[in-house]
């Protein structure tokens, strides 16, 4: 084939990739109409469940809040919980299910075991001196209903599962706000605590949390066509 012939097709082999190119979504994985949608601010109450608060106080681990600098606060002042500001995220509607991410500030909660309650855990470190166990850097996973957090020593791990909840009963279109409680239950990887405090409370499928979260939306978004509800 002569050179201008060549020199011919490759420019409309070219041509017609640009378009396809161009084309192409930004999210393929999102079904068509749903789009992310940026999280402006909002904050989550983090509370331990009554169970876990009270297996912790047999084996003598107190609960307190950890501030932003990672200052461990007044034992006993957290009331089980903290409240984590959020600093970046997004939600998108997943086949009727929320999906998206949230992300925290670097406050969190400290487990402090204090060698003062009754189990036997307890009375093993009665002699040694109070070790805190710090949790910060929370992030919410909303389309895989996970809950990850990171230790004092910077390891990174999945503290819960949670039950993703449909997308129309926690969104409010007038407000464009997000209001949604979730439960939140101990995955393996949660006994990483245990091991780190001496105790025996994050076996099993325990309910360790329960999050209540108020977020408000890009104010810019038409949320029902960016998400998809009609």
């Amino acid at each position: 084939m002569p050179a201008r012939h060549l020199a011919a097709a490759a420019a409309l082999v070219l041509a017609s990739a640009v378009p396809a190119v161009a084309a192409a979504p930004a999210h393929p994985d999102l079904p068509a109409g749903s789009t992310e949608v940026p999280v402006e601010r909002g904050s989550a109450r983090l509370r331990l469940s009554p169970d876990l608060r009270s297996a912790l106080k047999d084996d003598g681990v107190v609960v307190t809040s950890l501030d932003a600098k990672g200052r461990v606060g007044p034992r006993g002042h957290s009331g089980g919980g903290t409240t984590l500001r959020i600093t970046g995220g997004a939600v998108t509607n997943s086949g009727g299910k929320l999906g998206g991410d949230l992300r925290f500030g670097r406050a969190g909660l400290a487990l402090v075991a204090t060698g003062s309650g009754t189990g036997e855990t307890s009375r093993t470190h009665a002699a040694k001196s109070p070790k805190a166990v710090k949790i910060t850097r929370f992030e919410l996973d909303l389309g895989h209903g996970t809950l990850t957090a990171a230790l004092h020593n910077g390891t990174r791990f999945t503290l819960g599962t949670f039950a993703r909840p449909t997308t129309r009963a926690v969104l409010r279109t007038k407000t464009r706000s997000l209001r949604v409680n979730l439960t939140i239950r101990a995955t393996p990887s949660a006994a990483r605590l245990d091991a780190a405090l001496g105790t025996h409370c994050f076996t099993g499928h325990r309910t360790l949390l329960h999050a209540r979260i108020v977020a408000w939306l890009d104010r810019s978004a038409d949320l029902r066509t960016a998400l998809n509800l009609g």
